[in-house]
């Protein structure tokens, strides 16, 4: 038996691309970007409806990052939204959703190019595509994941880059540390590449492929662009007379209080949205693409054990991120995108045949999961079986409201409040915050039973939800000053008695919205 050995395979950054490269990634953009087109007509989800609403009424003052609504996310993507509001309406955050998808799958043609050259380059483009054009993973939809993981993935692409480059390394770092900490600022636990970048430089070092010097002009450079971000969100929140430690505690001390509260009440939901992550990782053959990463994992150590040890540490990290989340909704599987791209750009491109084969086979696994679930998610749309029910609602409301009416939904539903055009008096758009923030519901009562109640309220749930009314003075304030208007596509809704209102419409709550 004749022995084979393994040497590190060394990435050229600088080899040019043919104009069939560059054919094939516009392709590629282009049929990411056509996945995404029937998700650009959905109605806004509760998460982008909740960062709308905030944005559209944003006055922070000492003791509240954003003023009257409340929300744990930074100002940055607070910032996005009222940005993209203002310049393109309601709908723009969806389309910088879109444009960082692009750039998602250039990062990964580019990672794949680096590690794999032109083969891994397309192997792991057709896995971007796959990945992100799930549709019940929702990248479609402009949430903190979808706005974020695209940067971490960047970040990961700019730090191979910084890595293995011959000059412009303190660029390429510098970009790296920027896109990483811009990650940050569209969700607080979007680590993945600033760890991703920092243990890429510690193996370098140990494997020798940067000197102690080298390594060090690469991190501060790394560290000037992310302080650059850091500093900006800083500079602009004390500038508008909101205290650091306000901000601390809304996008970290918060989350602590949150995980609490989530894990001290009935864990029946959180444990079912666990099981549904479960077996969408299996499903849309993420689970595939990173069990052969592992093992195979000697095999892409010796061909590049910095990208190959780096892209390990991520995706732990972001696991362990996913799973203190502890709420587990679908869009946080996207969280470990980048770590798998990385996998894929290791093995489909730079290792031996039968561990290529694999990576490869695995990376068709995932486009076929991909093409049967659209088509599903597609004709469940037009038959009718998937309806915007929030919508529906918000916009029963609409047709019977006057223009200065207020709403409350109970216990957040944010796309009901944009639906139905009105102003919402409660500061929480999300259970979440109120069963943190609120716990007792003394606030809410006293915006129900004040001078500026809501002239509607709905009930998305049950008035005793997660047991947060136990004593039921919640449902006696209700019962005394509203009126049960009845229900539309199941959820109740309530009018203040002293606000006369025509009836409710009916509302076909089965008709596809497409």
């Amino acid at each position: 038996m004749v022995a084979t050995t393994h040497t590190q395979v060394e990435p050229s950054p600088d080899a040019p691309e043919r104009p069939g490269d560059r054919r094939f990634l516009l392709g590629a953009m282009a049929v990411a970007l056509l996945l995404r087109f029937e998700g650009l007509l959905w109605p806004l989800k509760p998460d982008e409806s909740g960062f709308l609403l905030v944005s559209r009424n944003w006055h922070p003052d000492a003791d509240s990052l954003f003023g009257p609504l409340f929300v744990d996310r930074p100002p940055i993507l607070i910032g996005l939204f009222r940005l993209a509001d203002l310049l393109g309406g309601a709908y723009a955050p969806r389309f910088a959703a879109a444009a960082l998808v692009f750039a998602l799958v250039y990062a990964a043609y580019r990672t794949g190019l680096l590690l794999g050259g032109t083969s891994g380059a397309r192997w792991t483009t057709a896995a971007a595509v796959a990945l992100c054009g799930q549709p019940d993973l929702e990248l479609w939809a402009a949430k903190s994941e979808s706005l974020g993981v695209p940067l971490v993935m960047v970040s990961c692409w700019l730090s191979l880059e910084a890595l293995y480059a011959t000059e412009r390394r303190g660029r390429y770092a510098f970009a790296a540390g920027l896109a990483g900490a811009v990650a940050l600022g569209m969700k607080q636990n979007l680590v993945g590449g600033a760890v991703f970048g920092l243990v890429l430089l510690v193996v370098a070092v140990a494997t020798r492929r940067l000197t102690p010097g080298q390594a060090r002009r690469v991190a501060l450079a790394a560290a000037a662009g992310f302080v650059v971000v850091v500093g900006a969100v800083v500079a602009v929140v004390l500038t508008a007379g909101v205290r650091l430690g306000t901000l601390w505690e809304t996008l970290y001390g918060f989350r602590g209080d949150a995980f609490k509260v989530i894990t001290s009440s009935n864990m029946d939901a959180p444990m079912e949205r666990l099981h549904i992550l479960g077996l969408l990782f299996v499903t849309t053959g993420l689970a595939l693409l990173l069990g052969w990463f592992l093992l195979t994992l000697p095999e892409g150590w010796r061909a590049h054990p910095e990208a190959a040890v780096a892209a390990l540490v991520m995706v732990v990290v972001d696991a362990v991120a996913l799973l203190l989340g502890g709420s587990y909704w679908v869009p946080y599987l996207t969280g470990l995108f980048p770590g798998a791209l990385v996998a894929v750009a290791i093995v489909a491109g730079g290792a031996s045949g039968r561990s290529r084969h694999g990576m490869r086979i695995a990376v068709v696994v995932c486009s076929a999961s991909m093409v049967v679930t659209s088509v599903g998610w597609s004709v469940g749309h037009l038959q009718g079986k998937v309806a915007p029910t929030a919508n529906y609602v918000g916009a029963a409301v609409k047709q019977v409201a006057l223009p200065d009416d207020t709403i409350v939904v109970l216990y957040g539903r944010a796309d009901v409040v944009l639906a139905s055009g009105l102003d919402t008096v409660y500061e929480h758009l999300w259970s979440v915050p109120a069963r943190t923030l609120d716990p007792e519901l003394e606030q809410l009562r006293t915006v129900l039973a004040g001078e500026g109640a809501p002239t509607w309220v709905v009930a998305w749930t049950s008035l005793n939800a997660y047991g947060i009314d136990p004593d039921g003075r919640l449902q006696a304030l209700v019962a005394s000053r509203y009126y049960d208007v009845g229900k539309v596509c199941g959820r109740t809704v309530y009018r203040l008695r002293s606000e006369p209102r025509p009836s409710l419409p009916y509302v076909d709550c089965d008709r596809p919205w497409l």
